[in-house]
Order: structure tokens, then sequence, then C-alpha cells
């Protein structure tokens, strides 16, 4: 019976090749699709969460790889970038994205099959990385299993498989940076946490995973401190020259930051913690409570779920304290994971997307520094959150009706287009929102053109300018009748929308 068993132990203490790695990626994303989802992943015809950013996301990657760039602006509220003509993520995530974008071409779901090759790139890379050993291996795809949202994020139109793919590298370069010390590893940990630092600006907090193996090194410090301040400088410089703001009342909230630069440190003290309090009872009141009474919601799920995360690292992180073993990982992910924690709960929101991002960084860290323990913080995973989290459901499938209407819809826009002059707002279309028009018709858009999502209260004032040549908006609505007191044109009218041009 010992002879058995101990052949298991010895081959799940082995370490797959990279091979292997990305063979074993591949295999448990299959898996996961094919639990969780009813619909053939050839048969998906938009992105699943359907949300409105992801349209957006798609148009100006496909305008990428059809055009070089857009043709058109995209903005909110007829706004543009100071430069270029990109919305409020680009242009360095759109090109990021463009350049896997290129195996699959421009279609409505290149972004969906770009998420799916990243994240399992990240899967397959971390493994290999950090040198998983098979228990390893497993432990990471069944705590993926358990969390499920990140995985579920990654099966859409959105950006979060992106992030998910370089925070794993990141903790797996950060890893072998530690086991070896070798320049290469420094390299390319330093490129991971220099990359997403520039998609979102918080990630300045990651560069602690590269700086715990450098800083008795002092080259090799300084060529981080460099490399991390011009991330950072990039990324503002992003955000504030080359994407169109977004809109005015979302974002995140500096008041409290005001006070404080005006003097005033115990106005600012009270905003904040008066701000987070009412966000933190509204969170429990109509989100975390619910969830924990079976009744799941967005948030809920997110919160709770992360909160299970931390617990877990936490855990692991004084047992291993306690014994003297490794948990430089896991204090560098619980740091990140708290400071961002906080900037969310008094500066932005909480949003289960950012969660889910620590939450990767943190079982990253659990999993490459306690294997053996594994044994114990898996099932509590699994039994605490995958009948929570685990439901098996559909993807939307191509539906005729719609289909033929954005047919019609981008054929007249097409031959429309095509007296445009070299006017960038000649080659952009307004859409209404909230005006009765489902933003999954802005895939009608044709490649190039841009899109400017403007609120249907900011179109149907006349004290507003409208510089975009197109609008999209609902019959009968107050857009359309300003449009129409305008001596605007109706390009193409279809059951579920009207497209006007401008005189």
């Amino acid at each position: 019976m010992k002879k058995p068993m101990q052949k298991i132990r010895t081959c799940l203490q082995k370490t797959p090749n990279a091979l292997l790695c990305a063979l074993g990626a591949v295999v448990f994303l299959a898996g996961f699709y094919f639990l969780c989802y009813r619909t053939p992943l050839n048969e998906v015809w938009l992105p699943t969460t359907m949300n409105n950013d992801e349209a957006l996301y798609n148009r100006q990657v496909v305008s990428v790889l059809t055009h070089g760039g857009p043709q058109g602006y995209f903005g909110y509220q007829e706004s543009t970038a100071d430069i270029g003509r990109y919305g409020t993520w680009g242009p360095l995530l759109i090109w990021a994205y463009a350049l896997p974008g290129l195996l699959f071409g421009a279609s409505v779901n290149v972004v969906l099959w770009c998420n799916l090759l990243l994240i399992a790139v990240g899967i397959a890379v971390f493994a290999r990385c950090a040198r998983l050993n098979y228990w390893q291996c497993i432990a990471l795809c069944g705590a993926l299993f358990s969390i499920m949202l990140p995985l579920r994020s990654c099966v859409s139109g959105a950006s979060e498989a992106m992030h998910y793919m370089l925070a794993l590298l990141i903790v797996g370069t950060a890893a072998a940076l530690h086991r070896s010390g070798k320049t290469g590893w420094l390299i390319a940990c330093a490129a991971a946490c220099a990359v997403e630092t520039i998609f979102r600006p918080y990630a300045l907090l990651f560069w602690v995973f590269p700086f715990t193996a450098v800083w008795q090194n002092k080259r090799r410090r300084a060529a981080c401190l460099g490399t991390a301040a011009g991330g950072f400088a990039v990324s503002l410089f992003a955000m504030a020259k080359l994407a169109a703001p977004y809109f005015s009342d979302g974002g995140m909230d500096f008041d409290g930051i005001r006070l404080l630069l005006q003097l005033h440190p115990v106005a600012a003290v009270r905003y904040e913690c008066a701000r987070a309090a009412a966000l933190l009872h509204a969170a429990w009141r109509d989100d975390i409570l619910p969830t924990l009474h079976g009744e799941t919601t967005y948030i809920g799920g997110g919160c709770v779920t992360f909160l299970a995360v931390v617990l877990v690292a936490v855990v692991c992180l004084v047992w291993d304290k306690h014994k003297g073993r490794p948990l430089v990982l896991k204090g560098c992910a619980l740091f990140c994971s708290a400071v961002i924690a906080l900037v969310l709960l008094f500066m932005y929101n909480i949003d289960p997307r950012h969660m889910m991002l620590l939450a990767i960084l943190l079982l990253g860290a659990v999993v490459v520094e306690d294997a053996a323990p594994a044994a114990v913080w898996l099932p509590v995973l699994v039994v605490l959150l995958l009948p929570m989290n685990f439901q098996r459901g559909s993807l939307p499938e191509k539906n005729a009706e719609m289909a033929a209407q954005m047919q019609t819809v981008e054929a007249a826009l097409i031959a429309s287009v095509q007296d445009a002059g070299a006017d960038p707002w000649d080659h952009t279309l307004a859409y209404a929102y909230d005006d009765g028009v489902f933003h999954g018709y802005l895939y009608a858009v044709p490649a190039g053109m841009g899109i400017e999502f403007d609120k249907n209260s900011y179109l149907w004032d006349e004290e507003n300018p409208i510089s975009s040549r197109y609008v999209m908006c609902g019959h009968d609505t107050r857009v359309a009748a300003r449009l129409l007191a305008e001596n605007w044109q109706q390009v193409v009218s279809t059951e579920d929308l009207v497209i006007y041009k401008r005189p």
C-alpha cells in the first residue's frame, strides 16, 4: 500500500516542462468552459457580459487591426483626447490587444479570443517560471476554479484577462528572481510590472515584488526605481493626454485630497471616513448580506471571495512565520492588497474586477510558498466559495433579427461615410446612452469609425454641441426630436434604432 502512495507522492513533486505547462493550461481552461457554459465556444456571438465598455474595446481594437487606428474619435459626451483619437483606455491597452488580435482578425469576438489566449499564457508561464510541481499546479487550478470570477471575466470582451496575465507573470518571475537572482528574471519581472503600471497606476505597488529580491544590490535597485518611475510617468501622461476623459460623475474621488491640500486635514479625514462608511454600509446591506443568505450578487460575491482569499493568505503567512518558511511573496501580495483595497474604498468603489486582480496576486504567492498546506487551504476555498460562485449557464448565440439589423446599419454607414472629409468628426458616431437602443448595436459601427458614448440627456439638450457627424438613438425620443428640429437627415432606420446625419 505504501509503495503506490509513495509513487504518487514522488510524481506530484515533479516539475512539468514548458510544453506540459502550456498543455495543462489549455486543458484546464477547456474543462472550466465545458463545466460552466452550455454554448459551444465556436457559436458564441457577442461577449458574455455585454457591457458597453466591451463594445468600445472591440471597435478600437478592430480599428487598429483594419486601419492602423481610429479614423474618428472615441470618447464621452463629445470629448476627445488631447493627443490622438482613443477613448478612456487607449491607446496603449488597445495596442496591446491588437498584437494577439493579429492572430484572430477583426471580428466582434476578437477581444474574447485574445482573452482566452492571454489567460492561458499567464497560467502556463506562471507555472513554468515558478517551477510549480504537479501538486502545486493542481492547487493553482483548484483555487482558480473555486474563486471562479477571474476565469468568467476572461470569457468576455473586457480587458481583465490582460491584467490577470500580468499579475501571474509578476508573481511567477518574482519567484524565479528570488530563487536564482538572474538578471533575465529581473528584466522579465520589471517588464511585467512596468506594463501593468502603465495600464493601472496603482500597480506601482506591485514593484515591491522585484524590490524585495534586489534591494541589497544598489545597481539593480536603482534600475528598478528608474523603470518604476518611468512606467508611472507614462501612465499619468497616457491618462492625461492620450485618453479621452470619462464621464464627469465617474472615476476617482479626489475631494478628500483637495481638502487636505487646502490645509483642512480634519475635514479631509471626516469626508473620507464618511464616504467609506456609507460605501461599506450600502455594500453590506445590498450585496454582502444577501450573498451570505444565498442570493449572490456581483459585488457581494466579489467581496466574500476576496475576503476568503485574504484570510487564507494571512493564515498561511502566520503559519509560515511560525515555522520559519518562505513568506516574502505572500507579504508582498498582502501589502499590495491592503493598500489598494483602502484606495478603492476611500477614493473609488468596491469593484470586484479590481479585487480579483489582488486575489490573483495572493493565490499566486500562496501556491508558490505553501505547497504542502494546500491540502488544508484548498479544500477550505472549495467548500467556502465553489457553491457560491459556480453556476452553469449559456453565452449569447447569434440572433438572426439583431444580426440583420446590424448588417443594415453597417451597410448604410459604410455608404454614407464615403463622402466624409478628413475631419475625424466626420468619421464619428454618437451613441445615445439610455435612449432605448441596446449598446450591442455598436458592434455594427464600421471598422475605423469612432464612437462618442453620450448620455441621452446631453444629446437632447440644445445647449450642448454635437460634433459627431452621426447619432444613433431610439425612435420617438427627445434626442430624435432635437435632431429633427435641427434638420438632421435620417441615414437608416431599423426596428430598434435610427441613425441621423448632421446637415
